[in-house]
């Protein structure tokens, strides 16, 4: 009947928590905390949203929308649950991960009953990796090549992770110490520091030995060379 009479009825998508309106900065995030409807669908749906229900929960860094809320800084890869992110009371946790490489922010602390540890007010996660974190990493860690567009804010992190830490160590335009030796390109190596003296001596004293002893054998062997050969001359065939 809506058909027939030229009404057509808009597809819904359903939300539940702060997410971002459409997908581009300049939109903004829309801030209801209950689940909601919004006739816009979720840009990036595959790697800023995780879905129950289907319904869309937006576990991204918001920074890059002109979020101005509480920040908590986070480094890696790192569960999310998505229960507690939009309040919803479950017997089992809904565990997703977050595949956000290097220092980011996002606007809820570490879950409860998820092990972290903190090291400059960063949050690390010190647990283990499941098998399904590996399965869904190559298509889910996509979300960095979005975030590189719009150049969001970074935590400043200064120190490497902390040993508890075993997701990936990326520096992102940060300043983590690796080690390995510091090398420039285009500065010649510092010359040796010189010998001690004494050292010196000796070696001053070898060298005109040697040089002299190098001096008259060539001397002599030049000098027959001279009175008993003669030149040769040599032909050089091309090669095929």
């Amino acid at each position: 009947m809506l058909a027939s009479s030229g009404v057509v009825e808009a597809k819904q998508w359903r939300y539940a928590g702060m997410h971002p309106r459409t997908g581009r900065p300049a939109d903004g995030l829309c801030h209801i905390e209950m689940m909601h409807v919004h006739t816009a669908a979720p840009m990036h749906a595959d790697t800023l949203y995780r879905t129950r229900d289907n319904v869309y929960v937006f576990i991204g860094d918001p920074t890059p929308f002109g979020y101005e809320g509480p920040q908590h800084a986070y480094y890696g890869h790192h569960p999310v649950v998505l229960n507690v992110l939009v309040r919803i009371d479950v017997d089992v946790d809904v565990v997703e991960y977050c595949y956000h490489d290097g220092p980011h922010y996002h606007a809820y602390p570490p879950p409860p009953r998820q092990e972290f540890v903190d090291k400059e007010d960063v949050h690390y996660y010190a647990g283990e990796y499941p098998q399904a974190y590996r399965q869904e990493s190559p298509k889910l860690v996509r979300v960095n090549t979005v975030y590189r567009s719009w150049s969001a804010p970074r935590p400043v992190v200064t120190l490497a992770p902390p040993p508890e830490y075993h997701g990936p160590v990326i520096q992102v335009g940060l300043n983590i110490p690796l080690p390995s030796v510091e090398v420039r390109v285009g500065t010649p190596r510092p010359p040796p520091p010189p010998p001690p003296e004494w050292e010196r001596d000796v070696i001053r004293h070898e060298h005109v030995h040697v040089h002299h002893d190098h001096c008259d054998h060539h001397v002599h062997k030049k000098h027959k060379k001279h009175k008993h050969k003669k030149h040769k001359h040599k032909k050089f065939k091309g090669r095929d």
